[in-house]
């Protein structure tokens, strides 16, 4: 009974370990709470698994050693795997016309360019500015969702816009390519682009003179 009994204390709690160093090398979507301990679930009847097979020809502490040191190696190897299953899904599904999924948070997606982008947050829907300035960090995983913003400190034109309109069409005029977030819950939008526009629109104009 203790045979069996360890193992699953030992490798059970294990699957928490696993969550916890995929989801802090990538950046997955695990949806909601139920998922997640499903997830979980799953990584622990994986190391328990991986125990059986090794059971057959090892004893009990050996076993559950070499189990954890394997489960631990293909924690690493989870985020490769992941997106080689989703570029297969993704082919599975437009075969039926299905839009492609991702597996990636969309605030990540939206916040995984490098910072110190120009960033302006309007409430929705009356579309009020909150604040501005140069995208810094946002929040951790566990943390409610928050950002930090630099004050601007240029003299490029969008420092001095204060509403969304005056916003879009100082991107439409200098035919920047922005990115919008949009979050519901917290009834705010998140209008960012690159700086590098700036830069590349002033040296067509020197090259112009």
């Amino acid at each position: 009974m203790n045979e069996l009994i360890q193992p699953v204390l030992a490798l059970g709690g294990l699957g928490y370990l696993n969550f916890l160093i995929y989801s802090r090398i990538d950046n997955p979507d695990f949806g909601s709470e139920s998922d997640k301990k499903l997830m979980i679930l799953l990584y622990s009847s994986m190391n328990y698994g991986i125990y059986l097979l090794l059971s057959l020809y090892f004893k009990l502490v050996p076993s559950i050693l070499i189990a954890i040191s394997l489960s631990i190696i293909l924690t690493l190897f989870f985020p490769f795997i992941s997106r080689k299953l989703f570029i297969l899904t993704n082919w599975i599904r437009s075969i039926y016309g299905v839009p492609d999924i991702s597996n990636t948070k969309v605030q990540d997606k939206f916040f995984e360019k490098r910072e110190s982008f120009p960033m302006f947050i309007f409430s929705i829907p009356d579309n009020t500015l909150i604040t501005c300035g140069y995208r810094g960090s946002k929040n951790g995983m566990n943390e409610d969702f928050s950002i930090i913003n630099y004050n601007f400190y240029g003299n490029e034109g969008f420092c001095r816009i204060k509403n969304e309109k005056d916003l879009l069409d100082y991107i439409e005029n200098k035919n920047i390519e922005a990115d919008i977030y949009v979050n519901f819950d917290k009834k705010i939008k998140i209008i960012s682009f690159p700086l590098l526009v700036e830069a590349e629109q002033m040296n067509e104009q020197g090259g112009g003179l």
